[in-house]
């Protein structure tokens, strides 16, 4: 298989290097669109991805598509990635877990957008098979198949329930063809009616029961369910009605989920092997990106688990039908037989030349005259701990001692002493079982430090209310979690309708290794999907990213959007972990920043007020003294007639005149004036203009835009000013506060103009 692997790798090189044109150093980048990362099956698949586009050197996004809210829900905003997705220019192809997110959004609306994607990218689809879209597919109908086939030869099983799943699904109806199938091949009749309702949730699966037994009142032997999740509420259902599974009630499932092995009883399931399928995918995507044919389906082949749920005990059957067809050695030796069923066993994780060793010692131990237990354990212990080199999952050799035993008392003939032999591998099973709990205890002790961690970063993190520092807090904090960046994208506005995609990201915020991100008011905003090469200068030149994309969401309010560095053997929800405390805090930061903006805000008009124009005309004036080539224009502005307006029409319109006045001012000035509303009907600008320029100019501009208003005759009443102008000298507090009184003497000049002619109703 490895050869395999190389051989494919290099026809891909080979075959890139031929329509390579330009520039021969760019990496490609390949995106996958997931459910969540706390799935075991998608981070398997993952996790296969990610290995294979480390070794070929490819940048590497992985898009969730839920998210779990403070109140630890999940809701789906597949919408905003797969925008993110479409527009982002520089994603070479996708791969889609499509099987989980056409369940939640439903197949026809998924087919839809899947067959937008392809457009413009080369996508892969996963257990879910569109017209014209290369897929990688499970074979359900025969692993559904196997299970019923098991239930009814080996547990003689003959009332067998099927729990289906979300209508229209395809592997669901691949499944339910592999349940009619052995129901045949066994002649055994259909009956659509132990065909039950179902949607991959527990839930689903005690409706299931419900319905079986309160609704339609058949008496059944047997259930066989769609996926894992909803066998265990078939399962929970049936203990609380007093069935008991295995001894009452018989139940299979597919999947091989992450609490299948686990559950009491243990659920007698079809595995499939999701790391296959991720390296499947990734090959078929290369190759198509790389313009290499591919075939329009790939299925792969899944195993039956027989475990306790069934009324098998665990590791009782073991697949030898499988190991049968292997090739490796003809079977008929103890050798043979071992050798063939370890291979099966360790051939994702662990070298065929590292297999073919640990058989040859152990058999040759067995073989051996003058058998010894203690050389056979120290031998065994050993190995056990070479293997931790490959993987800390000791799970696949309790499999491998089953397949030892069997072969033991099957060529029992070549052994000097079959009884010690079988005697010593229960020892070595105590031995295998002594390391699972110390490895269980490691783990339970390195879980303890993250979860620590997590809950000093979580504290670090939740107390930044100020945006400015959160990526210095952001690089103090996540190293502690071996992530060596994080970016964070701010929308405009952060109070927008949900799922709004015509948002634009206006600040970058975190770090990359030392450097701190601190991007504020971009001057072209960058569209919801940006270009990943552009997100917050982080370099995508000098090494390879591979990267989780988060939207940032506080319950129903989208903020903005997280990026964190994709890492295998990081702890997969501390992703979610993250997501919700930064969320958290750039909410936090928002209302902080609202509450502020009041305090220096005028609440009719949005423009600022004392204390704001202030404030930010001072903050502009440092960076002035450092421009000599422009001059500060102070403008002290006062609203004609506005008593009359009140008397006259009351006032709320009044109000409506000091509201039509600023906006005009906001559309008249430029977006770097500084504008503020000081006093009733008083406004005062601060602007700049160049040496030379006449100052005067800004107010003929206001005028004009009042003639303009006026001329629409909107409104009963009219607006006009009487402005005052001067430029300023002196670049301090007082010489501002000097420039606004020289302003206000400027401008009672040209009102006491105006009464003289009788053209002030003040």
């Amino acid at each position: 298989m490895e050869k395999l692997a190389e051989d494919i790798t290099k026809e891909i090189k080979e075959d890139a290097a031929e329509n390579t044109t330009e520039n021969e150093n760019t990496r490609l980048h390949f995106g996958i669109l997931i459910a969540d990362v706390d799935d075991v099956s998608q981070v398997s698949i993952i996790d296969s991805i990610a290995e294979y586009t480390q070794k070929n050197d490819i940048h590497f996004t992985v898009y969730v598509g839920t998210h779990q809210t403070v109140s630890n829900e999940y809701t789906s905003f597949y919408e905003t990635c797969i925008n993110t997705i479409k527009n982002n220019s520089t994603l070479d192809g996708l791969i889609v877990l499509s099987g989980h997110i056409s369940a939640q959004m439903g197949t026809e609306k998924f087919t839809k957008e899947l067959k937008e994607l392809c457009e413009n990218l080369p996508v892969v689809s996963v257990s879910f098979a569109a017209p014209g879209i290369p897929s990688v597919m499970v074979d359900n109908v025969s692993g559904f198949f196997s299970s019923v086939d098991h239930l009814i030869k080996v547990h003689n099983k003959k009332q067998i329930a099927f729990v289906s799943g979300p209508e229209g699904h395809d592997e669901v109806e691949e499944r339910l063809e592999g349940y009619k199938r052995a129901l045949s091949e066994n002649n055994i009749k259909f009956d659509k009616r132990y065909v039950l309702p179902g949607d991959f949730t527990e839930e689903g699966g005690k409706s299931a029961v419900e319905e079986l037994v309160d609704k339609r009142k058949l008496s059944f032997d047997s259930i066989s369910v769609c996926d894992d999740i909803a066998a265990i509420g078939v399962i929970n259902e049936l203990k609380r009605r007093g069935i008991l599974v295995p001894t009452g009630i018989s139940v299979v499932s597919f999947d091989d989920d992450r609490d299948s092995a686990t559950f009491i009883p243990s659920l007698s399931t079809v595995q499939q092997n999701f790391f296959e399928i991720g390296r499947i995918s990734v090959e078929k995507l290369h190759k198509m990106v790389t313009g290499i044919e591919v075939d329009e389906l790939t299925k792969t082949n899944p195993v039956f688990l027989a475990r306790q749920s069934c009324g098998c005990l665990e590791n009782d059957i073991l697949n030898l039908e499988y190991a049968s067809k292997i090739t490796l050695f003809e079977v008929g030796t103890l050798f043979n037989f071992v050798y063939n069923n370890f291979v099966e066993i360790f051939h994702n994780h662990v070298p065929p030349q590292e297999v073919q060793g640990w058989v040859s010692a152990l058999i040759g131990k067995i073989l051996e005259k003058n058998f010894c237990i203690d050389s056979f354990l120290r031998l065994f212990d050993e190995i056990l701990i070479n293997y931790n080199s490959y993987s800390e999952d000791y799970s696949p050799w309790q499999r491998a001692l089953s397949a030892l035993t069997t072969g033991v008392e099957r060529y029992s003939e070549e052994i000097h002493d079959a009884y010690v032999v079988l005697a010593t591998l229960i020892r070595a099973t105590s031995l295998l079982h002594q390391i699972c709990i110390r490895g269980e205890r490691s783990k339970e002790i390195a879980m303890d430090h993250v979860r620590m961690t997590r809950r000093r970063l979580a504290n670090m993190i939740a107390s930044t209310f100020e945006i400015e520092s959160l990526a210095n807090q952001l690089r103090q904090s996540l190293p502690m979690l071996a992530l060596d960046s994080a970016v964070v994208g701010l929308y405009n506005n952060t109070e927008s309708n949900y799922f709004d995609t015509s948002k634009t990201i206006h600040t970058w915020v975190g770090f990359d290794d030392e450097k701190i991100i601190n991007v504020n008011d971009i001057e072209r905003n960058v569209v919801l999907s940006p270009n990943v090469r552009d997100l917050g200068e982080l370099n995508f030149e000098k090494r390879r990213r591979a990267l989780v994309f988060l939207p940032l969401l506080f319950e129903n309010e989208e903020m903005g959007v997280l990026y964190l560095p994709f890492i295998r053997n990081i702890y997969a929800d501390t992703y979610e972990i993250l997501r919700i405390n930064i969320s958290s805090a750039v909410k936090g930061a928002a209302m902080l920043s609202k509450i502020h903006l009041l305090s220096v805000t005028d609440e009719l008009t949005g423009l600022y007020n004392r204390r704001g124009f202030f404030r930010f005309s001072l903050s502009r004036l440092q960076f002035m003294s450092r421009n000599t080539d422009l001059k500060t224009v102070v403008m002290l502005m006062d609203m004609d007639g506005l008593k009359f307006i009140n008397d006259t029409y009351g006032h709320k319109e009044g109000d409506l005149a000091i509201s039509q006045l600023s906006g005009i001012l906001r559309h008249t000035l430029r977006e770097t004036d500084i504008i503020g509303r000081i006093g009733g009907d008083e406004f005062v600008i601060f602007s700049t203009v160049k040496k030379g320029d006449d100052a005067q100019d800004i107010s003929r501009r206001i005028r004009k835009s009042l003639d303009d208003y006026n001329d629409k005759q909107l409104h009963p009443f009219k607006l006009s000013v009487s402005i005052g102008s001067v430029v300023l000298d002196d670049d301090t507090t007082e010489g501002l506060e000097n420039a606004i009184k020289h302003a206000d003497l400027v401008l009672y000049e040209e009102k006491n103009a105006k009464k003289s002619k009788g053209l002030s109703r003040k």
